[in-house]
């Protein structure tokens, strides 16, 4: 009993230190921060510093008492340190900790029958996987844009064989008619 308790209490150290950025065991550290990434940055004890930013197109964020910082080409974990350094001229020891949120995924559905187009956001994969359908064979990734056909091909005779044979039965009717007389 007393091995579970230190296994879960372990679990919990470990767990809460890697989510604070203190303890980095290399998942996911590797990414590199390119632009529409969002990040959200926090200074612990400094709630009025914390803040959510999608990182610009020419890579850079803009953030309180140290302004405009490049972001782009940047690790998670390097860029955690960078601005611990440069919070560091203005707050001492700050704790700085940024979390990276997934781009969205974009699905554009095309309607066969009425050549419409509808974009729509998932936030997650599995989100973008119902909007596919279940046809969709293809890889999906975050900050993905995927096209899709939904619906079937307009039928001309299927959306008009109604017209016809009204048609015909007029037509039938009046020579019916014309030639009873």
């Amino acid at each position: 009993m007393k091995i579970t308790r230190k296994l879960i209490c372990l679990f919990l150290i470990i767990t809460t230190l890697l989510g604070f950025g203190i303890l980095d065991l290399g998942f996911a550290s590797e990414y590199i921060l390119s632009p529409s990434d969002l990040l959200e940055i926090h200074i612990i004890g400094q709630k009025d510093l914390d803040t959510k930013q999608t990182i610009s197109p020419d890579g850079t964020i803009s953030l309180p008492l140290i302004g405009i910082v490049t972001a782009q080409g940047q690790t998670r974990r390097d860029f955690n340190k960078y601005l611990t350094t440069e919070f560091s001229k203005y707050i001492k020891n700050p704790q700085v900790v940024v979390y990276l949120t997934p781009r969205s995924i974009y699905v554009i559905q095309h309607n066969l029958k009425d050549n419409t187009w509808e974009v729509k956001e998932a936030k997650s994969i599995e989100e973008a996987r119902a909007l596919v359908g279940k046809d969709y064979t293809g890889e999906i990734k975050y900050g993905d844009t995927i096209t899709v056909d939904v619906g079937k091909q307009p039928d001309w005779w299927e959306d008009n064989w109604y017209k016809v044979v009204t048609g015909i039965a007029v037509v039938v009717g009046i020579y019916a008619t014309l030639h009873t007389r």
